[in-house]
């Protein structure tokens, strides 16, 4: 037991407490651990630890959407899973096929059984997935009910109306191949075989219906810690980062997105437009502050802002940065600038997003997609902004000197880079999809780790730059930090 704390009866938060606790930091968030402690002790006349309250706030997301069950607010202790991976998979199976098939507790204990079998072929433990196992897999993921096949799961197209423009969000994802070069030989080399699932990432777009709000990216890549990671802190950086053998959106991510944006938008009511991918499961239960619009299948490039020009605005700009850092490489003597590693990708995307893209670019393909069914809401498309973006992104590329040079609309429309999310999948290709992750995978990660940066090292190169910045008359500093 901590120091600060010798001498003291050891106390332990049950669930409610522990979820009114996340409660009072999200609506204190100023408060520090101390402050917190003696909030419990004054409100529940309990003794604990920094480290208790500090674990408790890493699950916050879990607490705060979670709905404590009558007879379970008091429980103090779970035991965990005694097989998490297959867990895992059986609930991305129900998460996929939920909306596809009745959902039974006999079919989930089956699924279970069949899992065992996939996972652990030569286990001849006979594990006995009762009742009981099943009322407690239901309660660690949330699962009160099953919705039944057909049942609709989200609002009616007229309840749009009801969202003032800045309570209206379209979440959507696209691939990036974040080494893509502009030159059809090269692109060509770059993806062949199995480079191509290393090559990309999955980027999660979101913003609102006037622009006034764009959600901090979350990026899905194929390692769960790339070597260049290493030394990073990962709370610095302005977006979240998962990862699965294929970099791509699943369905317990999807659920994992829209349940922190349900936090994100705590004391709100707002509507999160998404299309109908299969990773997309429409029965997310417990969201308090948003509710979910599933977009017409194969309508998205007609009616959803993300997909009709919100993505290509994005790409555009990171394919600039990223040909920027390609030119600069050259100037200071790189042999290959080009070959750039996921946290390079992550550093050139969260500029191209949260800068680059402007808010009338967005609030532009809002309207131009005519979600709403208000008549005086206008349709018309303002290119201008984009053709001078555009015209930018060109002469970058020129300047790389490419000898096989891509057109804009080949690059920005690569074939295979837009595929994101996960086709509705078979047991066992579950299992390959978020389990299987051998060494031979863990080699193919070329990266290298990050070099640890001392205070000192960080104000000389501060100074440095100074220095460059009042020697040269009208140097601009903003391209120069792009």
């Amino acid at each position: 037991m901590a120091s600060h704390l010798k001498g003291v009866a050891k106390s332990t938060m049950s669930d409610q407490i522990r979820k009114e606790l996340c409660e009072y930091k999200r609506d204190n968030s100023a408060s520090t651990q101390k402050d917190l402690q003696r909030w419990l002790e004054g409100k529940f006349q309990l003794k604990v630890s920094q480290g208790t309250i500090s674990n408790t706030l890493k699950r916050s997301n879990d607490y705060l959407s979670a709905e404590i069950e009558k007879g379970r607010a008091e429980i103090k202790r779970h035991k965990p899973a005694k097989y998490p991976d297959m867990e895992k998979v059986v609930y991305e199976w129900f998460l996929q096929h939920q909306e596809r098939v009745n959902i039974t507790g006999e079919l989930i204990l089956q699924k279970a059984r069949d899992t065992m079998k996939l996972l652990y072929p030569h286990d001849d433990s006979d594990f006995n997935f009762s009742t009981g196992w099943l009322g407690k897999f239901k309660h660690r993921h949330g699962i009160k009910s099953f919705r039944r096949f057909g049942e609709s799961g989200y609002v009616d197209v007229q309840d749009m109306e009801q969202f003032p423009m800045k309570d209206v969000f379209n979440m959507d994802e696209t691939g990036l191949f974040y080494r893509l070069q502009a030159d059809h030989s090269l692109a060509t080399k770059q993806l062949e075989g199995r480079k191509h699932d290393k090559e990309r990432l999955t980027v999660v777009i979101c913003c609102n219906e006037d622009g006034s709000e764009k959600i901090p990216l979350w990026i899905i890549g194929k390692y769960a810690k790339p070597r260049c990671f290493k030394n990073v802190n990962m709370n610095s950086l302005d977006c979240q980062y998962r990862a699965n053998k294929k970099a791509w959106m699943t369905s317990v991510l999807f659920d994992e997105y829209v349940r922190s944006f349900d936090q994100m938008m705590h004391g709100r009511r707002v509507l999160l437009v998404v299309d109908n991918c299969p990773a997309h499961p429409r029965n997310i239960e417990g969201l308090r502050n948003v509710e979910l619009f599933f977009l017409p299948p194969n309508m998205t490039s007609k009616i959803q802002p993300c997909d009709a020009g919100i993505i290509r605005a994005f790409k555009m700009h990171y394919r600039r940065r990223f040909y920027r850092k390609i030119l600069v490489g050259y100037e200071v003597g790189q042999s290959d600038p080009g070959k750039i590693n996921v946290l390079d990708a992550i550093n050139l995307a969260i500029p191209a997003w949260t800068i680059d893209v402007r808010k009338e670019t967005i609030a532009n393909y809002f309207r131009h997609c005519k979600i709403r069914s208000a008549s005086d809401v206008v349709g018309n498309l303002d290119e201008s902004t984009f053709d001078e973006e555009t015209q930018d992104l060109q002469t970058m590329i020129n300047q790389c000197g490419y000898r096989n040079k891509m057109d804009i609309d080949n690059l920005m429309n690569y074939p295979g880079e837009n595929e994101a999310c996960s086709e509705v999948q078979s047991l066992e290709d579950i299992v390959r999809t978020i389990i299987e992750n051998n060494a031979e995978d863990d080699d193919e990660d070329d990266t290298v780790s990050l070099e640890p940066v001392t205070r000192k090292e960080a104000l000389m190169a501060s100074n440095t730059l100074h220095n460059f910045m009042i020697q040269y008359k009208n140097t601009n500093l903003n391209y120069w930090m792009q």
